[in-house]
C-alpha cells in the first residue's frame, strides 16, 4: 500500500521555516502553500494522498476529505491533526480543523 508513517519535522528544518517567516514578504499565502507541500510528510502518506489542505482561514485550516466517513474519523483526530500542521509553525498557528468534503 506504500504508507509511511510521519515524522517529526527536523528541529533544523523548522528553524528555517521560523527565520523565513520573520521575513517582512512572507504572508498568510505563504503558510498555506508551505502546508501543502509537507502535509504528506506531517500526516503520512495515506492521509496525505486522500485529503487536501484547502485553506487557512485565520488560525483555522480547511481540509478537503473524501466522503463523509473520512470526515467522521478525522473529527475525531482533530488533537493529533492539530499537532501536527503547527510542527512547521513551532506553536499554536492552527487552532481549529474543518472538514469538508468534494462529494456534499
Amino acid at each position: 500500500m506504500g504508507y509511511n508513517l510521519p515524522v517529526p519535522l527536523d528541529p533544523a528544518i523548522r528553524s528555517l521555516i521560523a527565520t523565513f517567516r520573520r521575513s517582512p514578504n512572507w504572508d498568510d499565502e505563504l503558510d498555506l502553500r508551505l502546508l501543502r507541500q509537507l502535509w504528506p510528510t506531517l500526516v503520512g502518506d495515506m492521509l496525505g494522498n486522500a485529503t487536501m489542505v484547502t485553506s487557512i482561514n485565520g488560525s483555522r485550516l480547511v481540509l478537503n476529505v473524501p466522503d463523509l466517513q473520512w470526515r467522521k474519523q478525522l473529527a475525531r483526530m482533530k488533537r493529533q491533526i492539530l499537532q501536527k500542521v503547527n510542527e512547521p509553525f513551532g506553536g499554536g498557528r492552527i487552532t481549529e480543523v474543518e472538514f469538508t468534503c468534494e462529494n456534499q
